[in-house]
């Protein structure tokens, strides 16, 4: 048995940092003093009982993994929203299906016919739905445009007559989620999936107000060819709520609210990702010694069909991809998992790509014995607040993964250790680094999944709370109470 650990719940002011470190202090050492012989069950009894809960749908599941016994629950079945402990779902089946060692390959083709030092006709990058190119998350990854540049000199290309174009026929539109909040998909977290992604797919927009309520000039960064920026903002001296909206059709960046005299510089979700790439391309072997007419030059039919491979760019291991996911809770990245996951599936095509995904999923998870009834999942991040899986599912989930091995890695070896990413007593105890997990938050929402112990796993569980009374700051301490209680904890 698992020693476990009684903590009593401490209000503490928001504003008093000196007594909630006082607090937690006196409940490390309670902890490394009182070691109690109580269950797991009572311990998340005692959690769903928190009067900030009363009103709360609080999921939690305990499984042993060497068993499949569920030793501890609350709502154990119940489906309950999960924001972004839904990529943990993502990963595993991306695992399952892709392979650890998996790389999207993105093409680079020569659309014409080389005559001496020039390529007449035009330089096409196929999209293959890569969320990594240019990522600045995967600095060491060869970098696309280079490896275009070399390619194009070892050819003895000097001169493309002809255009830099891409290829994003791979999906349909349109490229975000349909179940994703309107609000979200200007905004960097809400950035859209294509087959043709780059930089992260975000930018930046700076600007300035000065008193009069002037505007200086929009720029963004890096620039952006045939994207518009749209000012709706109000002048209001004291005041600034700026929000953004992206019109996709036309593409435009839309500014509203109010504005005070200021400098700003604000990301956002990029709407042409594949003409920046083309762009960038186009800017870097001109630069390089490599001219390019930007001409439309007429090619033949075979010419058009039968295009060469220049080089086929690999993104990172699908292990790496998720490491980082996980770590950061990347939406775009993840949700390029579940297209990927769509695109081996034959009956795709002409099909809405974000909903076969989902149906890929889930006859994967009812393949393995899982309960995919438990599983409403719309998207493959989380970010679409219809998603909800049950506790059940997910530590289901978990437990199977926990010993199998992808490229030499298990999901658990994926998962960040918990550190600080809690509430304010774990740190404080063996279990910041005894725990692996993924979070998940929105608007009254918070949730956690993970493995217990972080290195060889003994324990999958979840905690799904939503619609809470209380403080997000006193939620997580609760849960650090409880994942205390649960597994014990050494100072």
């Amino acid at each position: 048995m698992v020693p476990k650990t009684i903590l009593m719940n401490s209000n503490t002011s928001h504003n008093d940092t000196i007594m909630t470190r006082i607090i937690s202090f006196l409940i490390t050492i309670f902890i490394s003093l009182h070691c109690w012989g109580l269950t797991m069950q009572e311990a998340v009894d005692l959690f769903a009982s928190t009067p900030a809960l009363k009103h709360a749908a609080a999921g939690v599941a305990v499984m042993r993994i060497d068993s499949g016994t569920v030793v501890a629950s609350n709502l154990l079945d119940q489906a309950i929203v999960t924001a972004s402990t839904m990529k943990t779902v993502t990963s595993a089946a991306a695992l399952e299906t892709l392979g650890g060692d998996f790389q999207f390959e993105t093409k680079i083709l020569l659309q014409g016919t080389v005559v001496n030092d020039t390529l007449r006709g035009n330089l096409v990058i196929s999209g293959s739905g890569d969320p990594t190119l240019g990522s600045r998350y995967f600095p060491k990854n060869p970098n696309i445009v280079k490896e275009i540049i070399t390619a194009l000199k070892e050819k003895g290309i000097k001169a493309i007559d002809g255009r830099i174009l891409t290829d994003d026929s791979l999906y349909p539109y349109p490229p975000y989620s349909i179940h994703w909040d309107v609000g979200d998909l200007a905004w960097d977290y809400g950035a859209a999936v294509y087959p043709i992604n780059y930089c992260d797919n975000v930018a930046n927009v700076s600007f300035r107000v000065d008193k009069s309520g002037r505007f200086t000039p929009f720029v963004t960064k890096p620039t952006l060819s045939g994207v518009q920026v749209i000012n709706k903002m109000q002048y209001n001296s004291g005041n600034e709520d700026i929000d953004f909206a992206l019109e996709y059709a036309t593409p435009s960046l839309v500014l509203m609210g109010p504005v005070c005299p200021g400098s700003y510089n604000l990301q956002f979700a990029n709407p042409a990702p594949n003409q920046l790439l083309a762009d960038s391309v186009s800017h870097s072997i001109q630069r390089a010694g490599i001219a390019v007419s930007g001409r439309e030059v007429a090619l033949s039919k075979k010419e058009l069909k039968e295009p060469q491979v220049l080089i086929t760019h690999l993104s990172p291991l699908l292990t790496e991809i998720i490491t980082s996911l996980l770590d950061r809770s990347d939406n775009m990245f993840t949700h390029a998992l579940l297209r990927a996951i769509a695109v081996r599936d034959k009956t795709w095509r002409g099909s809405n790509i974000d909903r076969i995904g989902v149906e890929c999923v889930k006859r994967l998870l009812k393949s393995k014995g899982l309960d995919s009834d438990g599983l409403f999942m719309r998207d493959g991040s989380g970010l679409a607040r219809a998603g909800k899986a049950s506790p059940h599912l997910l530590v289901q989930m978990l437990r199977y993964m926990a010993d199998r091995k992808y490229a030499d890695k298990r999901l658990c070896d994926l998962m960040p250790k918990a550190g600080s990413r809690i509430g304010s007593l774990l740190p404080g105890t063996s279990l910041s680094k005894n725990i692996v997990l993924k979070s998940g938050s929105m608007t009254d929402v918070q949730c956690f999944v993970g493995y217990y112990p972080a290195d060889e796993p003994q324990y999958a569980w979840a905690v799904l709370v939503n619609n809470y009374n209380c403080s997000r700051k006193e939620l997580k301490n609760n849960i650090d109470r409880l994942l205390i209680n649960l597994f014990g904890a050494k100072k």
